[in-house]
């Protein structure tokens, strides 16, 4: 009861964090069964809790057992999390993992779902790594626990952010053909090394990946895809053309005049300082009035609360210096903030009279203001930038779009 409360908060709290959430191929999940779901790992728990909320079954989690602080234990337990240790954890937890492998073996057993991340680490890039032998592990430590002619099916899903730090961006997940393990052991090398190519190999398309220097340029033409093309034409398939924009910036097809343009956008926006721009193309090429209207909305959100997000975005910035964890705690605080405010608020009008309904306004205003997701500064200075250098910007912004949309 807990987790589906949970799971319906999450849902509607991700929906407002992200402008667009792209789901492909949720039709391939088994809808019961034991299931491993192997997903990339960019932005810590941020991915895990987006399959939570687009799939139609419960999961389990296997995750960092550092991350596990006994206070608090009952959340643990309410998310279905479940640690596993690692070597540096010490040789005491270690010992833990025996149980915590026992508590996922009848998990599946039972016809349960649970989700691993074969990376085994969590990097903020846009590029699959080594695929790990863990889940082969998992998916042959299983077996013994399942009764006679039940399948294990594992199935290979990608997450693509743009920008998963950033409310407002974009985000494509794609399930891939789910696979059956195959009988064999823990102690079968050869068996755990075709499991991991196979995984590795179902996973690798469904994953937009990126050279380490083209990033931040793949970054602007995706950003641009999915607000001026992908808008426009929501019947594409953006997983096929986000890879086909991440081959014009890979070796050996580089489209030079692509570089060229959305590094010179990168360029102009950050003297700007306002270099998050860049995930926020149609804002650049808004005239004044919508600006306006914008600027005035995310007032009003900062007035009546919206300050008690930032306040908290920018203490856990300082606090965390590891891009990957950064998102995904704020995302996680303010959805405890966000309720808890709420019924502070509403005991405080009860308590002193005030009508209920301010509530309801306030929840209004927090919502609409939650809607215009780039920060005050960055609508500010786009409001009040120079007429010839917004145009010029403008222009470079619709030829992008116009060559997105030729190739696409």
């Amino acid at each position: 009861m807990m987790y589906a409360f949970i799971r319906l908060w999450a849902r509607i709290f991700l929906r407002l964090y992200f402008r667009k959430t792209i789901v492909y191929g949720l039709e391939r999940v088994p809808p019961t069964g034991p299931l491993i779901v192997a997903s990339n790992h960019p932005s810590a728990f941020l991915e895990a809790s987006m399959l939570t909320s687009v799939m139609n079954r419960p999961i389990h989690f296997l995750v960092r057992g550092d991350m596990f602080n006994p206070k608090f234990k009952w959340l643990f337990k309410w998310t279905k999390q479940i640690p596993i240790y690692r070597q540096k954890d010490g040789i005491s937890n270690l010992r833990k993992n025996a149980s915590s492998f026992d508590l996922t073996y009848r998990k599946l057993s039972e016809g349960e779902s649970v989700l691993i991340f074969p990376e085994a680490k969590t990097i903020l890039e846009k590029k699959m790594r080594p695929i790990q032998r863990g889940t082969a592990h998992l998916a042959f430590g299983t077996l013994p626990y399942l009764k006679d002619g039940t399948k294990l099916m594992i199935i290979p899903v990608g997450v693509n952010f743009t920008e998963p730090r950033l409310p407002g961006t974009d985000v494509v997940v794609q399930f891939g053909i789910p696979f059956e393990s195959q009988n064999a052991s823990r102690e079968d090398r050869e068996a755990i090394e075709e499991f991991t190519n196979q995984l590795s190999e179902s996973l690798s398309p469904l994953i937009i990946q990126v050279d380490d220097a083209m990033e931040k340029n793949y970054d602007v033409a995706a950003s641009i895809y999915f607000r001026m093309v992908h808008e426009n034409n929501p019947g594409a398939d953006a997983t096929k053309d986000l890879h086909r924009l991440a081959s014009s910036f890979n070796h050996p097809h580089q489209d030079k005049n692509l570089i060229h343009q959305t590094e010179e956008i990168q360029k102009t926006l950050k003297h700007l300082k306002i270099k998050d721009a860049v995930y926020f193309p149609d804002l650049v090429v808004m005239n004044r009035v919508g600006l306006t209207m914008l600027v005035i909305l995310k007032i009003l959100w900062l007035i009546v609360g919206g300050w008690i997000w930032r306040v908290a975005r920018n203490l856990i910035f300082s606090k965390i210096k590891t891009n990957t964890f950064q998102s995904p705690t704020t995302v996680g605080v303010f959805m405890v903030l966000m309720p808890l405010v709420s019924i502070i608020l509403l005991v405080v009008f009860l308590l002193t009279g005030i009508p209920t309904y301010f509530v309801l306004i306030w929840l209004l205003l927090m919502w609409m203001g939650t809607l215009v997701r780039p920060s005050l500064g960055v609508i500010t200075k786009l409001l009040f930038m120079d007429g010839k250098g917004k145009k010029h910007l403008s222009k470079t912004i619709l030829e992008i779009r116009k060559s997105i949309e030729h190739s696409a």
